[in-house]
């Protein structure tokens, strides 16, 4: 054969190798604009390749209520996820869906609702590789599963709850280990972490290894978190994201929950300085997010029938002084004498304070954790005991209050 013949032979099968490629897309439409029939074909199938994810983080039991959870993971590549669960065995499924379509990423969020109160479930999440995400037929990968494991959803109809806070980790994993093992001396029906979790928010792989990776360890897939926003929350370049992770289930940072004789109140205390600081160049505004907020605030004290019928409300967040609310922190203070309320846990400062009622205004007690410290609460119908503890384990406070009227 000569030069030119098989150069003619090679470009040839040249052109046959991109038509084929280009089938797939080009040729699924007709001249005509009519699907072709392959297309809906369910024997056609998608390429399947044999790669897997790894599970990097979690599973984390995330934002408890009496009637739902989120479920949370991370994969080391793009994937799907969903959630087996159920009572005794695994016959239901939440497959998630954002418009209609099922996320693809490296972090999972999934919602359960429509749970029983004071249930025990057992789950099981999965998530499947996405080599390429085309508009036909994708190229996937394979499953990944975890253990199964369990939760126990709130119940305000129980007698008694447990539970242990802590604040101010600031990406420390050594911290983060301590404190986890330190609350796993006895058993809590969950965990609050009221803040700062990180110095900044810069990448997801931070978020991964230096908070939520840690936490999960910690909480050992079964015990729930319940997280309050810190002011070093508001900074960094994916600060603006960070719901994305921690939101509460209605897609907030401000929300309430019951369990036990405990009616909570989770409040965002914003940032610790004024919007108009230089180092902020101008691209906050709590001015009208705090102002927002204490509206809510003192809707869900007067109207939430829980704030007057539970023996005990307490209030978590951050900052002990409310945060930066221009000048209006009496107002916050104010509207918690006017509920009521048993009790603020607070962080922000790293070291521990016991603020007596009065002290600052307040009619009510205000917890400030310390950095390597741990509070344990434990309420029942008639009193509410807490008990502060360092690294070492050594007591650092201890106290008891007891159930008061509520009007």
């Amino acid at each position: 054969m000569s030069f030119k013949g098989a150069s003619m032979k090679h470009e040839w099968f040249a052109m046959m190798v991109l038509f084929a490629c280009l089938v797939p897309c080009v040729g699924a439409v007709d001249a005509a604009g009519s699907k072709a029939a392959s297309d809906d074909d369910p024997n056609v199938p998608y390429r399947t390749f044999d790669s897997t994810p790894a599970i990097t983080m979690g599973p984390l039991l995330l934002d408890m209520s009496d009637t739902s959870v989120i479920i949370e993971w991370m994969t080391d590549a793009p994937s799907d996820g969903r959630v087996s669960y159920g009572e005794g065995k695994l016959d239901h499924d939440v497959l998630p869906q954002v418009d209609g379509m099922v996320p693809v990423g490296t972090m999972h969020r999934v919602l359960i609702e429509g749970l029983k109160p004071g249930s025990r479930y057992q789950y099981r999440i999965a998530s499947r590789r996405v080599v390429a995400l085309k508009p036909y037929w994708p190229d996937m990968g394979k499953t990944v599963e975890s253990a199964i494991g369990s939760f126990t959803t709130f119940d305000a109809a129980k007698k008694t709850t447990r539970f242990a806070a802590i604040t101010d980790t600031h990406e420390n994993v050594e911290r983060i280990h301590a404190l986890m093992d330190l609350i796993h001396r006895s058993p809590v029906d969950f965990v609050v972490h009221t803040g700062d979790s990180l110095n900044y928010v810069v990448s997801e792989n931070q978020i991964n290894d230096r908070f939520l990776g840690p936490m999960a360890s910690g909480l050992q897939a079964k015990t729930p978190l319940l997280y309050v926003r810190g002011n070093h929350d508001y900074r960094g370049e994916m600060a603006r994201s960070f719901g994305d992770y921690l939101h509460a289930q209605d897609g907030r940072y401000v929300y309430t929950r019951d369990d036990g004789p405990l009616h909570m109140v989770m409040v965002d205390t914003g940032e610790d300085k004024p919007d108009g600081t230089q180092v902020y160049a101008g691209l906050n505004n709590l001015r009208d997010y705090r102002t927002q907020e204490l509206t809510w605030f003192r809707r869900v004290l007067d109207d939430e029938p829980r704030t007057k019928a539970a023996p005990f409300t307490v209030v978590f967040g951050h900052d002990s002084s409310w945060g930066w609310v221009d000048g209006k922190n009496d107002l916050w203070t104010q509207a918690a004498n006017q509920a009521r309320i048993d009790l603020f846990i607070a962080g922000h400062e790293h070291r521990f304070q016991h603020i007596k009622p009065g002290e600052r205004g307040n009619d009510f007690p205000i917890l400030v954790v310390g950095q390597d410290q741990v509070a344990r609460v434990e309420a029942s119908d008639a009193e509410l005991t807490v008990k502060v503890v360092d690294r070492a384990g050594k007591l650092v406070d201890a106290f008891t209050l007891r159930r008061k009227p509520k009007s």
